[in-house]
């Protein structure tokens, strides 16, 4: 079973920056991202612990814990895991269009063979 990959906000917490700094990361190339639904950038935690190992090499610890408690302060801190009505609401939130044409698909079909 693959991995959960991370969302920018989550990416952006275990960096210690902010999101709009996670998007330049990856427009630069400095960190690797995948695009779901060609909108919706991910990322893999390998790599994003990679990356976060680089700015510990880099400029030290207390420097990333920092930035991180810094940034968790200003986002009020609190990250939820997903719960399955969570998860069920972004499937159909993300998935409506498909849904909605599925139905009336089957709406026409049933029209076309009940005549």
């Amino acid at each position: 079973m693959p991995d959960k990959l991370y969302t920018i906000e989550e990416a952006a917490i275990v960096l210690g920056v902010s999101e709009d700094r996670i998007k330049k990361l990856v427009e630069s190339g400095n960190l690797p991202a995948y695009k779901i639904g060609g909108r919706f950038l991910r990322f893999r935690k390998e790599q994003v612990e990679a990356v976060r190992y680089e700015i510990h090499a880099k400029f030290g610890a207390k420097v990333v814990e920092r930035a991180s408690r810094d940034y968790l302060q200003k986002t009020k801190g609190v990250v939820y895991p997903q719960s399955l009505p969570d998860r069920i609401l972004d499937f159909f939130y993300f998935n409506d269009f498909y849904i909605i044409a599925a139905a009336l698909a089957c709406l026409i079909l049933l029209f076309i063979f009940k005549a």
